[in-house]
Parts: structure tokens; sequence; C-alpha cells
């Protein structure tokens, strides 16, 4: 955790102060930490003039001051208004009723027994304002103000996250202090409602509670704390309560079977904390993670970037970044990921960021000799560790594990919306495992897109396309080249694999996708049972489930060409129909051309019996070729 706590958010009466007399402890002891490096933020309720006049000098000792309960903002000697001020109609009403404040930049301050009037008299007027207690005191501020805001702002400013920050107050309006910070701290002699929602209570009251906190554990590194207020959900367990992991400070190790969904569950994770606005960096080796793109505040990058670019997104934009590698070769990818961990472990002691460092395949990296395995820290927590092989991981790893999820049932890949579905078993340090059932992820899931997309599969796992006499026409090293060539190959050849099952059982051996190989087999089986009439539609519907699978470039086209399949499909039946009717009409015609044969032949025999010479007036003497020439005409031709 060294490195982690970046900055401190301080209330001032009551929690830096003693009575009215500040507290010199504390106060040498913010000077302290801000020559080790680390930001102070003064944050009160006080009007920034009255603030100097009865403290001078005291903005001197912080990095920024928020004054006015997040209205007003004070850095490098700059004055800042954060909002609108209270309009003055307010003003006038209440000195109308004779109600004594004080007017700062932007609010009003009275007495908290006026605080019935002061609402009443907003009220009438229409205005959209707040009334916020202080103790004995209250603020009236524009809508939305807090000193929660306040604090974003100034650490916006300061270019800090504010999970990076410890925040501590003492009265009812240091609730928001405390929740916009990553750890809010209630001083011993804070109000039961503070003390009740802080993450941490002090034993020490005001000033001496803030310098014991400034030189213990949590702000040097050396202990941590997990909210549990900032736990994220990632299921439900069999009694219906939610199955959450810390949002940070932790390790937690994501493992199961090759196929198993730790892919999943790991996307998941990276997607609750990067909505809770933690920073991530995600070494992706497979490509499983692409598409967390779509989530605000995070980019995907390819190849091989150098640690400035990496460190300047995850720093000064405070972007989560999916380092997608997938697409090098074994060895190159190696030794790029070699330069790597010491200039991260350097930016996350020097800023804090980024908050989650997520290892795809951390066996390769972070096995006893790995190439990571001596620089990474996972001591100093903030890892998510995903392997098939969790008993290869070095020592060091395996002994800083706070989270185990393991995951024991297959995931959807990809689909037009993501859906929930799968099993997996969670156990934090102490507690026993408990399975639980999976939540939706928001993103859809590409499951290693690279791995078997691009990258070119051993020679002997390559997919051979063969007419019926077993030559082989063409060959699909990767599932892109397969896809491309199931789209072009002749019918004869598709029908061939079809009726043998070769695509299911490639997809499955080879490419392990069990829910593929399902939804591929079933088509199979469906174009056996129908033979010639379903071949058309089984090549473009196989076609359609990989690419749709792996979200190959092109893929959509694949629905227009479902769309003219199933119209050939349709055609193609019509003819078979016209066809059958057509052997019907002809054979009935042949049947009654014998029976009119045999009518003929039996009027000829009774002719010659009885001498008696028979015309058919139905009938007329055929022209000769020599006619027809002659008169231009064309014969006449029975059509059926």
């Amino acid at each position: 955790m060294a490195g982690f706590v970046r900055g401190v958010a301080l209330d001032l009466d009551g929690t830096l102060t003693e009575g009215h007399v500040f507290s010199q402890s504390a106060l040498r002891e913010t000077d302290r930490l801000r020559d080790g490096g680390l930001a102070a933020v003064l944050v009160t309720g006080r009007i920034a003039g009255e603030l100097e006049a009865a403290f001078p000098g005291v903005c001197d000792h912080f990095d920024a001051v928020v004054a006015e309960n997040g209205a007003v903002m004070l850095v490098d000697g700059e004055e800042i208004g954060l909002a609108e001020p209270i309009e003055d109609v307010l003003a006038g009403e209440l000195m109308d009723l004779g109600i004594s404040f004080r007017r700062g930049r932007v609010l009003l301050a009275a007495d908290a027994g006026d605080a019935g009037v002061i609402v009443s008299a907003a009220g009438r007027l229409g205005l959209d304002c707040q009334v916020v207690r202080n103790r004995g005191e209250l603020m009236v501020l524009p809508a939305g103000v807090s000193k929660g805001t306040g604090l974003l702002v100034a650490l916006d400013e300061l270019g800090i996250s504010p999970h990076n920050v410890v925040a501590v107050g003492d009265a009812e309006n240091d609730l928001a202090l405390l929740q916009a910070a990553g750890v809010g701290v209630a001083v011993a002699n804070a109000v039961p409602s503070v003390r009740e929602h802080a993450d941490l209570v002090l034993g020490e009251r005001d000033g001496e509670g803030v310098a014991a906190l400034l030189t213990g554990p949590i702000v040097t590194g050396e202990a941590a704390v997990q909210p549990v207020r900032r736990r994220v959900a990632v299921g439900r367990f069999d009694d219906g309560t939610a199955a959450t992991v810390p949002a940070w400070p932790a390790n937690v190790l994501v493992c199961g079977e090759s196929g198993a969904g730790k892919s999943y569950i790991a996307g998941l994770l990276i997607e609750q904390w990067i909505i809770a606005a933690y920073t991530v960096l995600v070494i992706d080796m497979e490509g499983d993670h692409v598409d967390l793109e779509r989530l605000h505040k995070t980019i995907v990058v390819e190849g091989q970037p150098s640690a400035s670019e990496l460190l300047s997104l995850l720093r000064h934009q405070s972007l989560s970044v999916v380092l997608d590698v997938s697409g090098l070769e074994s060895r190159a990818k190696l030794e790029y990921l070699r330069t790597l961990p010491p200039v991260i472990e350097a930016e996350r002691a020097a800023w804090g960021l980024p908050h989650w460092i997520v290892i795809d395949e951390a066996h390769a990296t972070l096995a006893e000799g790995g190439i990571a395995a001596d620089v990474f820290r996972p001591s100093d927590r903030g890892y998510c560790l995903v392997t098939y092989h969790p008993e290869q991981l070095c020592a060091e790893a395996t002994a800083a594990i706070d989270v185990t999820i393991t995951a024991r049932s297959a995931y959807p890949s990809i689909s037009n919306a993501p859906r929930s579905g799968g099993e997996a078993t969670l156990r934090e340090t102490g507690s026993p495992e408990r399975p639980f059932a999976v939540v939706a992820r928001r993103t859809a899931h590409v499951r290693h897109r690279h791995k078997y997309v691009v990258v070119a599969l051993p020679e002997h796992r390559w997919f051979r396309f063969r007419r019926p006499d077993g030559h082989v026409v063409q060959t699909a090293r990767n599932v892109e080249e397969f896809e491309r060539i199931l789209t072009q190959a002749d019918i004869n050849v598709i029908e061939h694999h079809l009726l043998r099952g070769d695509f299911s059982r490639w997809l499955l051996g080879t490419v392990q996708d069990r829910d593929l190989a399902a939804a591929v087999g079933a088509i199979e089986r469906n174009a056996i049972a129908r033979r010639a009439g379903g071949l058309l539609s089984a090549r473009e519907r196989v076609s359609h489930e990989v690419a749709r699978r792996y979200a190959l470039s092109g893929s959509e086209e694949h629905g227009e060409r479902a769309a003219a399949t199933q119209h050939d499909g349709a055609l193609y039946k019509r003819l078979q129909r016209v066809g059958a009717r057509s052997q019907e009409l002809g054979a009935q015609t042949r049947a009654l051309a014998a029976q009119y044969r045999q009518t003929q032949l039996r009027l000829a025999s009774s002719t010659r019996k009885h001498g008696v010479s028979v015309t058919n007036h139905h009938e007329r003497e055929e022209p000769r070729p020599a006619e027809i020439q002659a008169h231009g005409e064309e014969p006449d031709v029975k059509r059926v």
C-alpha cells in the first residue's frame, strides 16, 4: 500500500482546533507530510475572509483551501467561486425578519436556532437552496454544494484521485467530505452521525487525533483500510445476500479451469472498479478485455506503447487502459512485458496510480523466476491475478492474496446484450469458501479474441477443408481464416464437413469454445436431417455464429448474407415443390397418352374388321417442313 495515500483533507473547527485554538501538533505533522510529497487540503465551512482573520497564515500550510462549505476554493493565492451566490432577495427577507446572518462570497451563515424561519423564507421565495447544519450554526448554500463537491474540485486541480485521499471531520457538514474521500475518518469528539458513517473512528480528540493519524500506519502505507461502503458486487449467495469484494486496496486471485469463465469474472471486476472511478491497467495477454473500451474513460492500446505513453494516460488523463498484447508473438510479448514492471511500480509509488493492475495469464509473468516475479510488488496490494495455474505463482504473490474467486462453469462469450450466468466460489482470508451466482456484465466478453482469431495455431491444429475424396482444397490457420474460407468454399466441401461433424469438433477440440461448438453442432445435426435443402443455410449459419462469437471485422455483413441465404433457401424449396409437381404432371400425361394409344389401336382394329374408314375430326395432318417454310408458320406445339 506504500505510496497509495497521496493526500489528506482536513476539517478545521473541532478537527484541527481545540476550542478556538489551532492544534500545533496537527499543524506540525501536516507540514511534515507535505515535505514528504503528500498534499494537504483544508476544508472548512468558514467564510474565506473570516478564516484568515481568525488564523493568520493558515492557508500557507495547505496546498488548497476549500471554504464556505465547498462553495469557494483558494489555490495559489487566488479565490475561486465554485457556485453562484445566494440571491439577494433572501438576504433582504431575512433582514426584514430581523434574522442575524453573515454573508460570504456565496453562502449565508446564521445561527442554527433560526433554521425554521430561514427555510420558510426560502420556500416562500421559491429559491433552490439548502440549509446545512454545523453543530450550533447553519449555512444557506446553493443546492448540490457540499464539502464533498468542493474537495473533488480541489483534488482535480492538484491532480490527485479522491480514492488516494484520507479525509477527517467531526460535524454534520463533514459527512459529504468523508463520503467523497477514499477513506473517511472521524475524530473521537465527532457527532454520532459522523462516527456512525465513518470508515474509521480515531481514539483521540480533534488535533491530537489528527496528529496521530498523520504519523500512523494508514497514511504511511503500512496498513490498509478497506471501506465496507466501497465494496463492489459480483453476484449473489444462495441466501440472497450480495457477494462482494473490496473495491481497493486488496489482492484478488481469479482462477479456474480453461473455459470455466475466469476472463468473464475478471472483466466483471474491472467493470465495477472503473465504474467506481478507480483507474485500472489491464495487461491483456489474450485480447479478452478489448470490449471494456465502451466504458467511460477507458481505452484499449495495442502493441508495444512506450512506458511514458502508458504513464501519461494513467496519470495525466486519469484513464483506465487495456494493454492488448495478444497480437504479439510469444517471444516479443515477453520481452516487451519485461520492460514494464519497474516503471509501473515507480509510478504507483510516486502517484498511487493505477489503483489496480490486472494481469491476465499471471502464471506467465509471476511464476517463480518469471519475468516480473522480482519487480512486481503484490504485497503493496491492488493486484488482480488471472490464471488457470495458480499453483505456479511465486510464493510472494500467493501469500499476498486477500480474495480468491474460482470460476466453476462456462459463461457466454459474446452476445448482443450481456447476460448473467454460471457459478463461482468466493473466499476471503479468514472466511470459508462460498458458492455464488455471478451477476451480468455491462460489456460483452470476447473470448480469446486474438489468440484464436489472428494468431496462427500450431500446424497440427489447422482446419483443412477437404473434398469428399479427401483432397485438401484450402487450409485455415486460425478462426478468421476459417470463417472466410467457410463463406467461399464449394458447397460439396461444406456438405462433406457438415455431415461428419468436423466443424464443431474443431471448435471444441482446438478453439476450446464449448458454447460455440454446441451451437455449430446443432446446425450440423439439422443439416444432416434436411440434407440438400439445408446446406446453403447451414453454411451461412455456421459462418454467422463464428463471426458473431469473436466479433470478426465485417461481421455486420453476416446479417445481410443470412437474409439472402434464407431467401435462397426458400426459393430452393419452392423449386423443389415445382419440380415434384412437374414430375407428377408428367406421369399423369404419360398415363393419358398410353390410354389414348390403346384407344386408337382398338379403333383401328375395329375399322379393319368392318371395312369402315374412320376419321377423327379433332385431328389434322401435321404440315410438312416445306409447307412450314412456304407459309412462314410455326409448327403446332402442344404444351403440358
